[in-house]
Parts: structure tokens; C-alpha cells; sequence
């Protein structure tokens, strides 16, 4: 069982790195993405005014986001704070189907930008 354990932290954490690296190749192509999804969400009145905020922090925010991305990757190959580290994966999985099934089911966003354009 820990062997199955090893190697789907490995895999995990492989991911989370490509997936970060791809889109810290263009950050900018990240931003512009994710105000494509404040303006959607503002345009339809959700949270109208934290939308329009995220929006104008859109490069900030992309910025952050590829930086958790790998070093939660990088802190997941060590075996640091496993079991922080798998939440905070737990949470960025879950924020990321999200936004897949937005884009699937809504038809509004042509990509979601996961991993880059």
C-alpha cells in the first residue's frame, strides 16, 4: 500500500509542477484567461464588485497561482507538510474542476487555461 501511496504522490506532485511550469511560460496568457472568467462572472452578477477587483489583479493572482502550483509539486516530491500540502492540493484540484466544468457546461469560455494556452 505504500508503494501505491509513493507513486501517486510522485505523479501528483509531477503534475502540479508541468502544470505550473506550462503556465509560468506566459503568465500574462494566465491573466488574460482569468479575467476572462471575472468578466463572465461579473457580467452575470456574481459578486459583481470582487470580480471586477480579481480582474484588475488578474496578473497578481496568475502569479500566485503558478507559484503555489510548483512549490506545492516540489513540497509534495520531499514529503514536506504532507498532509498540509495535500489539502492545499485537495483545494487548487477542486478549484481547477470547477473551472473545467464551467468552461464544459457553460459554453461561455472556450479553454479553462489549465495547463496554459
Amino acid at each position: 500500500m505504500k508503494l501505491v501511496v509513493n507513486i501517486a504522490r510522485i505523479l501528483v506532485g509531477v503534475l502540479f509542477i508541468f502544470s505550473g511550469l506550462v503556465k509560468a511560460i506566459d503568465p500574462l496568457g494566465l491573466a488574460y484567461k482569468m479575467q476572462e472568467f471575472f468578466e463572465v462572472w461579473a457580467s452575470e452578477g456574481i459578486m459583481t464588485g470582487m470580480m471586477l477587483w480579481l480582474n484588475e489583479q488578474a496578473l497578481m493572482f496568475s502569479l500566485v497561482m503558478i507559484t503555489l502550483e510548483v512549490v506545492l509539486g516540489v513540497a509534495l516530491l520531499l514529503g514536506w507538510r504532507t498532509k498540509m500540502v495535500s489539502w492545499l492540493l485537495l483545494l487548487l484540484m477542486l478549484l481547477f474542476t470547477f473551472l473545467t466544468s464551467y468552461v464544459l457546461f457553460s459554453g461561455k469560455i472556450r479553454a479553462c487555461g489549465c495547463f496554459g494556452d
